[in-house]
């Protein structure tokens, strides 16, 4: 919404707010907190002896700052129920982010995690701020790309503009210069032409004249009517006839054929080039390192820019950990994680290993119990999308974790279990997956994952809306060369759609555009990081980069966190 500025010549007097009840008395004195009803000390009387609102709520107010203040206190008893008007709220659903009655517990709720008013009010509270502070952030970061890249692409016409107007320059150079050379060329022809035609016109005039003083000779023999007159005049005339030996006549003509070439050809054409790492200015600089009690951060979830979970799939633990000026680790549970992915109340879904079932951990109480049955089937990435939609990379029955048994897909759940979608074949009915092991989803909605094809190596698959490949990476030839194959192990997107992937054998982090061109290959090692296996971007926009220890074997995995410009 566009909010219009009001100009400051236009003030206007502030009107008194009049009582909401009687209409008329404008000192305003209390508010019902349930009827939302401003009013006078006479109708404040009368509101509180009428029979269904004995249990209001009723606020005193004053006209001073306090007024605003007391606006702001959370009410949460004698709420009357929307749907259910004769009961009041009495808890706070979590699964549904509402409040509920009796009525609606008893008929929707009652599998639901519900919790005490005052307190499930602070949850959403929290999360909605750490939302808003990471969209904040996201609209400050896309709104800093948009100037650079408007920069940018204004100074490349203005570039190209001046490039224009001095290849025109040097084209109108060249094309009089090369006009004026056939010009030249067709005036000396036509010379010689001339030349050839005055000399070759004397020659006939000279050859005619002869041939005219033999006509009078040979009529004067004639006349005379003596037979040896006649055979002396033709004896001599013989002698005396002309060589007809004429200067050859032109045989060619000339033209102007223009040339077949296009003037794009030519003078040149507009050519449209990503923007580069290098205008994109993109770097990674290492801020903070932290040692877990960990042998490796397989997988990660910020939850603000001071906390995460993390976890060790070979050490079956899903940890809580705070960073600050060190690492604190807050709870621990034993969980064999595969994948984990945020809800939006902050709670986590887990893929267990060896488990046909989706698992809700809920983070306040540690507690892990079935959230979604895919059996037969078994979930192993997950992700939940910005549109609350749940994306799994799932094997079928009969399958195994052998990645030559071709039994893998992807399908997209909606929160309330059922199945919208299914992708598995591309338009050619071959499989697209061999092990989809990390899923996660861009700007433009499209569907990124890691897929990899063998224990040694893999690639990231971009999908469409509709499920069709747009593109493939597979990892960049300077970095990727013998025992260092491209090996992904986890990815994020960016405000702006760039894909990060982190790079296990290279050490390496991947900067990959939309349109998947490789913006960035940066091997982080004189960094600190070694073997880069799980990321995640906090609400500040920091990466967060977890690492499997020097051994693998050994308690003391690092977690980074890296400032990135991109």
């Amino acid at each position: 919404m566009a909010y219009a500025l009001r100009p400051q010549s236009a003030r206007r007097a502030q009107v008194q707010k009049k009582c909401d009840l009687c209409e008329t008395d404008t000192n305003i004195q209390y508010r019902c907190v349930q009827c939302q009803k401003y009013m006078c000390e006479k109708c404040n009387r009368i509101h509180l002896n009428v029979q269904t609102s004995i249990k209001h709520e009723i606020i005193s107010i004053r006209p001073n700052k306090d007024f605003q203040e007391n606006l702001t206190n959370v009410v949460t008893n004698n709420i009357p129920c929307d749907k259910h008007k004769k009961k009041e709220y009495i808890k706070y659903c979590i699964d549904c982010i509402e409040l509920v009655c009796e009525d609606c517990i008893h008929k929707t709720h009652r599998e639901h995690e519900l919790e005490e008013i005052n307190k499930g009010c602070d949850d959403p509270i929290g999360i909605t701020k750490a939302r808003l502070s990471k969209d904040l952030w996201f609209c400050e970061n896309e709104s800093n790309q948009l100037q650079k890249s408007t920069q940018m692409c204004l100074s490349s016409y203005d570039n190209a503009r001046k490039k224009i107007d001095i290849r025109e320059k040097e084209m109108k150079g060249e094309i009089e210069k090369y006009a004026n050379q056939l010009r030249a060329k067709i005036k000396t022809k036509k010379d010689n032409i001339e030349n050839r035609r005055k000399t070759s016109e004397k020659k006939i005039k000279d050859i005619r004249d002869i041939l005219n003083d033999i006509e009078s000779e040979l009529k004067k023999a004639q006349k005379s009517c003596r037979a040896d007159k006649i055979i002396k005049a033709i004896r001599e005339i013989n002698n005396i006839f002309p060589n007809l030996d004429f200067h050859p006549l032109p045989q060619e003509l000339s033209d102007f054929m223009s040339g077949g070439i296009t003037v794009s050809e030519i003078f040149g054409s507009l050519q449209s080039t990503p923007i580069t790492n290098e205008q994109h200015n993109i770097d990674f600089q290492v801020i903070k390192s932290y040692t877990t009690e960990l042998n490796s951060v397989h997988r990660m979830l910020t939850l603000d820019n001071k906390a995460a979970w993390i976890s060790s799939y070979e050490m079956t633990t899903l940890s809580k950990v705070s960073v600050d000026n060190k690492i604190r680790t807050v709870k621990n549970i034993s969980a064999d994680v595969n994948d984990m992915s945020l809800t939006a109340s902050k709670n986590i879904l887990l893929s267990l290993s060896c488990s046909t079932d989706v698992s809700l951990l809920t983070t306040k109480t540690g507690e892990i119990k079935p959230f979604l049955s895919l059996s037969p089937l078994y979930p192993g990435s997950i992700h939940i999308t910005k549109h609350n939609e749940i994306i799994l990379g799932v094997m079928e029955e009969g399958g195994t974790n052998d990645l030559t048994d071709k039994s893998f897909k992807l399908i997209v759940f909606g929160m309330n279990g059922k199945q919208k979608q299914s992708f598995e074949y591309d338009k050619h009915k071959q499989r697209m997956f061999t092990l989809p092991d990390r899923i996660t989803s861009n700007v433009n909605d499209d569907i990124v994952v890691i897929d990899h094809s063998t224990n040694y190596n893999g690639r990231v698959v971009v999908l469409d809306q509709e499920g069709q490949v747009k593109w493939t990476y597979q990892g960049n030839l300077q970095v990727n060369l013998g025992k260092d194959l491209f090996y992904p192990s986890d990815i994020v997107t960016t405000s702006v759609g760039h894909v990060i992937v982190s790079d296990i054998n290279g050490h390496a982090l991947h900067v990959l555009s939309q349109q998947g061109a490789l913006l960035i290959c940066k091997v982080m090692t004189d960094q600190g990081i070694i073997h880069p296996m799980s990321l995640d971007i906090d609400i500040k926009g920091q990466l967060w980069v977890g690492c499997i220890s020097e051994d693998g074997e050994s308690c003391d995995a690092k977690l980074h966190i890296v400032k990135f410009s991109s």
